[in-house]
């Protein structure tokens, strides 16, 4: 039994060296999926409504 449950949205990528994992573990850090991420870096536009978004579940994650 573990002492601490995994956390369902914990980032699921190998590591092979490739951008791609780059941009998974900073989406997973910031709160933001890795869409919402990639679509951020390319338009260079975060909303104040993504933001909150991306404040909860890093917030949610801290609070169980």
């Amino acid at each position: 039994m573990h002492l601490f449950a995994p956390l369902p949205d914990r980032p699921e990528f190998k590591i092979d060296g490739t951008d791609h994992d780059d941009a998974v573990l900073v989406a997973w850090v910031e709160g933001a999926t890795v869409e919402e991420w990639l679509e951020s870096e390319r338009t260079g536009v975060v909303t104040v409504s993504m933001r909150v978004k991306w404040w909860w579940r890093r917030t949610r994650r801290v609070l169980r």
